[in-house]
């Protein structure tokens, strides 16, 4: 998304559980870069640039252009109890409540 501008979406996480009786089958596969990668802008052609919607612009998700920042804000608010206990911080969206 960052890369071209938001021409091309990232895509949420999501899960469709299957219904009561059905397995799931869940083959992941996890590709990090350097934490310090920074995502390159792509020059897009004229006719595909005028497509270009923005980069989503979510304040309690923002889209870094290093990836090491998108990785710390995704494990901080997935685990916020370890984000408290270890590093001091509250991840945005929580509160030390919870």
């Amino acid at each position: 998304e960052v890369a071209t501008g938001g021409y091309l979406r990232a895509t949420r996480h999501r899960v469709i559980a299957p219904g009561p009786g059905t397995d799931r089958v869940s083959v992941p596969y996890f590709l990090s870069p350097a934490l310090d990668a920074v995502v390159p802008i792509i020059t897009l052609p004229p006719e595909l640039a005028r497509h270009s919607r923005g980069v989503e612009d979510d304040p309690d998700n923002p889209i870094y252009d290093t990836y090491g920042e998108n990785a710390w804000k995704s494990r901080t608010r997935a685990h916020p109890d370890v984000a408290l206990l270890h590093h001091g911080i509250v991840p945005a969206g929580h509160s030390s409540a919870q």
